[in-house]
């Protein structure tokens, strides 16, 4: 017998249950899934190409940073000065020369040359120049100095003892006057002082 409806179930006999349809397969929620499944993919590989395009912008940017680094010009030497120009000063100051004195003073050793006021031989001298750089005139007397031994004894001069015994004078700015200064006894001469008068400033030198 062949069946009136045909592509579907036949209903039962009279007086069966009618069987329940079997339910009809849904393809929506597939189609969903694979969409979903291609948006996630894309968006994997879209990321991926994005790290790849920015690894090599970070890798291109350091070359070039890289390759300014070393392409620096080098520091060039400062230019020598030309002849003839002043020297660069520097952190240490130039020492300042000495200024002078305004009384300059010097003593030697020198044989006694006794005078006839000389009583025996039994004395030192010393040759010494006296020369006056100050303004104000310099006043010069044997009776002005004294002499240090070796042992720090300290001698007046003898007045008379010598026959080239210094003179007696005063000195202008720019004059001396040489001649011998002479103590009683045998020493060795170390130091002579001057003062210039009797109350001016006193002036020493070793000799030498």
């Amino acid at each position: 017998m062949s069946n009136p409806y045909p592509g579907q179930t036949p209903p039962p006999p009279y007086g069966y249950p009618v069987p329940p349809q079997p339910p009809k397969k849904n393809n929506v929620g597939k189609i969903i899934g694979i969409g979903c499944g291609g948006l996630i993919g894309l968006s994997l590989l879209l990321a991926a190409c994005g790290a790849i395009i920015g690894g090599n912008d970070a890798f291109k940017k350091g070359a070039k940073d890289g390759a300014k680094s070393v392409s620096m010009p080098a520091v060039s030497a400062p230019a020598a000065a030309p002849p003839g120009s002043a020297p660069a000063a520097s952190g240490t100051p130039a020492s300042k020369p000495v200024a002078k004195q305004d009384v300059e003073l010097t003593a030697t050793p020198a044989e006694f040359n006794a005078s006839v006021l000389a009583q025996g031989d039994d004395y030192t001298s010393v040759q010494v120049t006296v020369v006056n750089n100050g303004d104000k005139e310099v006043s010069v007397n044997i009776l002005y100095f004294e002499v240090t031994a070796a042992d720090g004894t300290r001698k007046t001069a003898e007045l008379g003892a010598a026959g080239d015994q210094i003179d007696t004078v005063t000195l202008a700015k720019g004059e001396k006057v040489t001649g011998a200064v002479t103590v009683k006894g045998k020493i060795t001469a170390k130091t002579v002082y001057f003062k210039n008068g009797l109350l001016g400033k006193s002036y020493s030198t070793s000799v030498k």
